[in-house]
Parts: C-alpha cells; sequence; structure tokens
C-alpha cells in the first residue's frame, strides 16, 4: 500500500458492505476475488472472520498483506486489489464513494487490449442477467480468468 492514512481523516460518504471472498481457484489456483482498482475511492477492510491476504500493486510495487479477525487495512484510490480467501475470510467493506455505486468506480485488471475498447470493456465487465435463465457463475469464472490475465501482466511489469 502506497500510503498509511492518518484513521482521522478518513472521508465522509462512507458505505459499509458485507462480503465473503471466493473460495474457488482462479486461473492461478489461487482462491480468491477479482483484482480491481478503484478511481475515486477509498477502501477498508475490516476482517470478521477467516484467514487470507489482500495483494496490492501500486506505486511502491508488489504487497502482500495478512488478513485474520479483528485486521483493519485499507488503501488509497488507484491501488489495484485483489482478495485471497485461506479459509472462511469474511469481511466488512468500508468505501468512501460518496455515494457513487461501486460499479461507477471499480476498474477490472483486464489486458490493456480489453482496457483500451470501451465496447470489449463492455462485454467483459458485464454480468447476464441471472432472471433469464444464464449461468452468472460461469460468467463470473470467465470475468475474473480475463481479469487475472491482465492482472499478472501488471504484477510482472510492476515486480
Amino acid at each position: 500500500m502506497d500510503e498509511r492514512p492518518d484513521p482521522a481523516s478518513f472521508p465522509g460518504g462512507v458505505s459499509l458492505t458485507h462480503v465473503t471472498v471466493y473460495d474457488v481457484p482462479g486461473t492461478d489456483g489461487v482462491a480468491g476475488g477479482t483484482p480491481h482498482l478503484h478511481t475515486a475511492s477509498a477502501e477498508a477492510y475490516l476482517v470478521l472472520a477467516g484467514q487470507g491476504t489482500v495483494q496490492t500493486l501500486g506505486s511502491q510495487g508488489y504487497r502482500e498483506d495478512a488478513l485474520a479477525p479483528g485486521a483493519v487495512l485499507w488503501f488509497t484510490p488507484g491501488t489495484v486489489h485483489r482478495l485471497v480467501n485461506g479459509g472462511g475470510l469474511e469481511l466488512v467493506v468500508l468505501m468512501q464513494n460518496s455515494g457513487l455505486p461501486e460499479a461507477g468506480d471499480a476498474v477490472m485488471t483486464f489486458p490493456l487490449e480489453v482496457l483500451g475498447d470501451p465496447q470489449a470493456y463492455a462485454r467483459a465487465a458485464t454480468l447476464p442477467d441471472a432472471d433469464a435463465g444464464t449461468d452468472v457463475t460461469a460468467a463470473v469464472v470467465r470475468r475474473r480468468a480475463l481479469a487475472l490475465e491482465g492482472y499478472d501482466r501488471w504484477r510482472a511489469d510492476v515486480g
């Protein structure tokens, strides 16, 4: 993480979300979420249960921080992050988003050729309507795999 801001300076407009982290391995064999960043929102994790890590890519390179019950970890906008589930990882996410829905601020780490094409990004990021009888789980797995492909490239570049 780039900086450890003073907790008293955490901004207003905060939302809270209860999150459980995928326990199904991705294409890299690691059980975890889809790597992404937020362009304008600061984000914090309060770990309720389980174990895991958060992987980050920032101006100071790659980093992994352990997550265990009671841990609080937060980072600034622009930090690429990915939750990794070491077993039963459950947390509360605090996001300073000034009322923006997360989807309006999250950018998944797709390969550059997808990031550079708005239509390709929309196709890759949009999940099908569950009410239409489509397999949303398979779409989530495909989206995470594409984000991991880009993330692996970014991580190799950052070191």
